[in-house]
C-alpha cells in the first residue's frame, strides 16, 4: 500500500505543469523564430553581401563577403517580445497588409516592431526600434530587414565617460 501511495504521489507531481506554462500562447508574431529560420536558410545558401559599415562618419565597404548569419541577425533575434510577462505590454495594430507592435511600457527595450506583409501574408520588410537608457548608458537601434534583398542596422550609443558612438550598417544580400 505504501509503495502504491508513493507511486501515485510521484505520478501526480510529474504530470503537473505550472499554470503559466500551460496557458501561455505567443500573442505576437514569432520574430525570434523568423530570424533564426532566416539565418539557417541564408547560411545553407551561402548567401553573401555587399556591406558598408560606418562608425562615427568613417565608412568602409566590402563586396561579396560571406558572413555568419546567426551572428549577423542576432540584434533582430534579440528583439523577441514573446515573453509571458510582456503579453499585455504591447499595443497591436493589425490590418490585411501590416502588423505593428508598440510598447506601452517605456521601460521595455523593444519599443516598436512593424511588419509589412505581401499578398500571401509573408513579411516584405520588418522594422524594429529598440531603446535602452539608464544613468550611465543610452542606446537606440533601428533595424530594417527586407528578406532576400537587404538589411540595415542604425545604432547610437552614449556611455558616460566613454562618449558617443554612431554605427550604421547597410548590406545588400547578393545570393
Amino acid at each position: 500500500m505504501r509503495n502504491g501511495s508513493i507511486f501515485l504521489l510521484f505520478f501526480i507531481l510529474v504530470s503537473c505543469k505550472p499554470a503559466a506554462e500551460q496557458s501561455f500562447k505567443n500573442p505576437f508574431e514569432d520574430i525570434k523564430g523568423f530570424f533564426e529560420s532566416e539565418a539557417i536558410r541564408l547560411n545553407k545558401n551561402q548567401s553573401v553581401v555587399d556591406k558598408t559599415i560606418t562608425q562615427n562618419e568613417v565608412s568602409e565597404t566590402k563586396k561579396g563577403i560571406q558572413i555568419d548569419w546567426n551572428n549577423e541577425l542576432s540584434l533582430f533575434t534579440g528583439s523577441d517580445i514573446n515573453k509571458a510577462a510582456w503579453k499585455d505590454s504591447y499595443r497591436i495594430i493589425k490590418d490585411s497588409s501590416s502588423i505593428a507592435y508598440l510598447a506601452i511600457d517605456t521601460n521595455l527595450r523593444t519599443r516598436e516592431i512593424r511588419i509589412k506583409l505581401d499578398s500571401n501574408g509573408k513579411p516584405q520588410h520588418i522594422l524594429i526600434r529598440n531603446s535602452s537608457r539608464n544613468f550611465l548608458y543610452e542606446s537606440t537601434e533601428t533595424l530594417l530587414y527586407i528578406p532576400d534583398s537587404a538589411y540595415s542596422i542604425d545604432k547610437y550609443q552614449k556611455v558616460i565617460l566613454l562618449g558617443e558612438n554612431k554605427y550604421l550598417i547597410r548590406a545588400e544580400i547578393k545570393k
